[in-house]
């Protein structure tokens, strides 16, 4: 009967030292608790070709450079990547980045780092960060976005493209320079005489 004592006794003084020693050193993270971030990928690529599908259609292809692949976060991050995206209503968006992650449960794609994006009609797109969100079949950008092509410069933030229709909005301030395109306007705008 003594042994148990000790025992049980032993059992208490660890469990009280284990918890003084856990929040004597949790208070050394000023306050965040977010989990340990996992180093190693489960799996590396290099060279890596995706595709996502829905109804039996191609609705983006994706390639990048190098991948890494964290099996517990269902997600793949990706290095020097390129894109299209296939709009419903026919024409392909072609972009490329510096990197970013694939997320295999909503199949949501992150970009970040010198996006150029370019579109069938000419455009040219450039930002820091980009987020395809498969479900909406949309690609948002809450970063400063500017786009050039034929004589026309607009740069602004909260961008939307609509993949379904290919309908770009953009939302704040957005500031817009005509020089060639101006050409189109003449006998529509009016006439300054000083």
């Amino acid at each position: 009967m003594t042994g148990l004592r000790i025992f049980v006794l032993s059992l208490i003084c660890l469990v009280v030292g284990a918890t003084v020693f856990t929040i004597r050193f949790s208070d050394r993270g000023e306050g965040e608790n977010h989990p340990p971030m996992k180093t190693e990928a489960d799996l590396t690529l290099k060279n890596i070709y995706f595709v996502g599908e829905g109804s039996g259609l191609k609705e983006w292809e994706l390639e990048a450079k190098a991948a890494q692949h964290f099996q517990g976060e269902k997600m793949t991050m990706l290095e020097d990547i390129k894109a299209a995206f296939y709009i419903k209503e026919g024409g392909v968006i072609r972009l490329r980045g510096d990197r970013g992650r694939i997320f295999h449960g909503t199949r949501d794609i992150e970009l970040e780092g010198n996006i150029m994006i370019f579109t069938p009609d000419g455009y040219q797109l450039t930002t820091e960060g980009l987020h395809y969100v498969d479900e909406a079949k949309q690609m948002t950008s809450s970063h400063q976005v500017d786009i050039a092509g034929k004589g026309l410069e607009i740069t602004g933030k909260d961008m939307s493209i609509d993949l379904a229709t290919g309908k770009l909005s953009m939302g704040g301030r957005v500031e817009t320079v005509l020089s060639e395109s101006l050409e189109g306007w003449k006998g529509v705008l009016p006439r300054w005489d000083l």
